[in-house]
């Protein structure tokens, strides 16, 4: 079958270099590379150009303003292939990624979607312990639920034309939709574990609270709800309540609130530790948590009020 791989970026001239190196390396090439630009203006089309001038079989689209779903949208409508790989040019494929993702579509017919695998990486001790943090390794997949980041995920053409595409309104969480979207059609899905993207998490306290802040938001915009959003209501409504009866007996709530506190660290620690088996990091990753939990919280009610004022899912960059 013909593959087309397609991607988006917007001001990758840092991540742009690498990332055509691991796709370029691939065990199996794509019949197709597709990169749509959103309007980078710090070099990032240039070098992509460069790249196709020294040989690079790229094909290089600018769609200026164009949201990640648009332009995922517009390169698989560009593209010939039957089998669509999608990734982030911020990820990095190992060699045989392409190969690994492509080969179930291949050889079963009734499969219509591969869901890869995302690897997160870090250098610093932080780092470390917010990829912990918020990535689960992949023992602790469900594949009956796992629903696939656009980091890592195959698949048919033709269910990608039957649900409409991305959804271009979503512009923070475009893949929870459109997976929705696919299983609600009675698209079949495998878990592939060994089709690995590695990728660096926002680290920063800012773009780390921003992430996961736009990503409830447009949930809520979108009608979705999730687990992690009903924990972090309980956690508010928690210590309103706690805050309240202070003022009748402030003694043994006084030692309530370290105890809970205690309780949150040990759990989310034990959980990282886990995954990394490094106790420096299981010790930082639950502040990255408390950080992803108040984003959540936040960015959920936001949503909300978005939706009840009819306020549409708006990226102020219109793309990244």
């Amino acid at each position: 079958m013909r593959t087309a791989l397609v991607t988006t970026c917007y001001r990758e001239a840092s991540a742009i270099g690498a990332f055509l190196d691991a796709v370029l390396a691939q065990t199996r090439r794509p019949d197709e590379i597709i990169i749509v630009d959103a309007g980078s203006d710090d070099g990032t089309v240039e070098r992509i150009r460069e790249r196709i001038s020294a040989g690079a079989p790229v094909r290089l689209i600018v769609e200026p303003s164009a949201c990640r779903s648009r332009g995922r949208n517009l390169a698989v409508a560009e593209s010939t292939g039957e089998v669509i790989v999608v990734t982030d040019v911020g990820a990095l494929p190992r060699r045989d990624w392409f190969e690994r993702i492509v080969a179930p579509l291949e050889a079963d017919p009734s499969i219509d979607v591969v869901a890869g695998y995302y690897e997160a990486e870090g250098e610093s001790l932080w780092e470390r312990a917010v990829a912990a943090a918020i990535v689960p390794v992949a023992d602790e997949v469900d594949p009956e639920t796992f629903l696939p980041s656009a980091r890592s995920i195959a698949f048919r053409r033709e269910v990608w034309a039957r649900v409409g595409g991305y959804p271009e309104e979503a512009r923070f969480n475009e893949d929870t939709p459109f997976d929705l979207a696919l299983k609600a059609l009675g698209a079949r899905f495998v878990f592939e574990p060994s089709a690995v993207v590695r990728w660096l998490p926002e680290a920063s306290v800012g773009r780390l609270f921003r992430q996961f802040f736009r990503y409830a938001r447009g949930d809520a915009q979108c009608r979705l709800w999730f687990r992690h959003y009903a924990k972090a209501y309980i956690g508010l409504g928690l210590g309103l309540a706690i805050i309240v009866a202070a003022a009748l007996w402030w003694w043994p709530l006084l030692l309530l609130l370290p105890l809970l506190g205690v309780a949150y660290w040990a759990r989310h620690a034990a959980r990282a530790y886990k995954r990394t088996r490094s106790l420096a990091a299981a010790a930082l990753a639950p502040a990255a948590n408390l950080i992803v939990d108040l984003a959540h919280l936040i960015g959920y009610t936001r949503g909300l009020l978005d939706r009840r004022h009819g306020r549409a899912n708006a990226n102020p960059t219109g793309s990244h």
